[in-house]
């Protein structure tokens, strides 16, 4: 509790601070983002974004300026994050991952401030915006649904004998459990049984992993922040036990994973950012279809897939887009 107060306690301080040493009219744009957690799917996402502003003449500390608060993993920060934005003034907020996003749109839908996001994979069902093609709130942004069908025939061609398929996911964050229901379904299509295990938090990630060995053939994590912030941990307990995991996202698989069809969120970030500039110039954002990213690569893993005993068969090092 003394450490979520403290970082509540600096984000207002540092805030405070930057929403006095500018007037209003000093001919800036002042953007304010909030990201849910540090982890390089995400911060790819933010650097993707920043540099499509840049390319499309809206620099940072030239014409616009950036305030970027991370509410490390902590839902109430990003309410706290959001109601300083609104306190203090910004022209358009940018929210990366899902509990950012709906933090933001709470405080600011009711205002001129237009909202996009970023990093987000069901925008309807988080209630973000009334559909995708219409928003019909001053609220737009990006999908990171990657085609998990395509991600679990990854791992059937990689391992053709896998049975049985174990999906972890945190059980608080609704993007992956929506996620969990795709990659269920499409592992029963192709003939495999499933075993849903979820974590209420990074601490206990350890115990779900192990929880699964001996019982599953190999492990596949969606796009979830917390098992994404904890690879380095997954790795461990993986190799430890000899287990084969595939994940949903490049940063991941890079980390600590074998092999998927990826998302390339820093290519997201900036296809945010092209939103943003329409919105910048004038355009509705509640005008303005929420997008996704139409290509996937194929990503693979070759150190770790040896580290856990499995060998990537040459037709899909043959096709792979990058190989760690």
């Amino acid at each position: 509790m003394k450490k979520i107060l403290c970082v509540i306690m600096a984000i207002v301080t540092m805030l405070a601070v930057s929403g006095c040493s500018g007037s209003a009219d000093d001919g800036m744009i002042r953007i304010g983002v909030i990201q849910f957690m540090q982890h390089a799917s995400l911060d790819e996402a933010y650097q993707g974004f920043v540099d499509g502003l840049a390319e499309a003449g809206y620099v940072e500390g030239e014409n616009i300026k950036i305030d970027f608060q991370n509410a490390s993993g902590e839902v109430s920060n990003c309410q706290q994050i959001c109601d300083i934005f609104s306190n203090t003034g910004i022209d358009l907020a940018l929210a990366i991952a899902t509990p950012a996003a709906q933090a933001a749109v709470n405080v600011f839908q009711e205002t001129n401030v237009p909202v996009l996001f970023t990093a987000v994979t069901d925008a309807v069902g988080a209630g973000l915006v009334d559909s995708n093609e219409a928003p019909g709130k001053n609220v737009t942004g990006t999908l990171d649904m990657p085609v998990i069908a395509d991600q679990i025939a990854v791992i059937k061609e990689v391992l053709p004998e896998a049975k049985t398929l174990a999906i972890l996911y945190t059980s608080s964050e609704a993007n992956s459990e929506i996620q969990a229901e795709e990659a269920k379904a499409a592992a029963e299509a192709l003939g495999m049984e499933v075993i849903i295990q979820t974590s209420s938090s990074s601490n206990d990630i350890p115990q779900v992993i192990s929880s699964v060995v001996g019982l599953a053939d190999a492990i596949y994590i969606p796009s979830d922040n917390a098992f994404a912030s904890a690879m380095a941990t997954v790795n461990h307990v993986a190799t430890e036990n000899q287990i084969p995991v595939f994940c949903a996202v490049e940063a991941m698989i890079a980390e600590g994973g074998i092999a998927t069809t990826a998302i390339d969120y820093y290519e997201l970030g900036k296809q945010t950012a092209a939103q943003a500039v329409r919105v910048l110039n004038g355009e509705s954002a509640s005008q303005i279809a929420v997008e996704t990213q139409k290509e996937c690569a194929l990503v693979v893993n070759k150190t770790f897939a040896e580290s856990v005993g499995v060998t990537i068969p040459a037709e899909i090092l043959d096709k792979a887009a990058v190989i760690y």
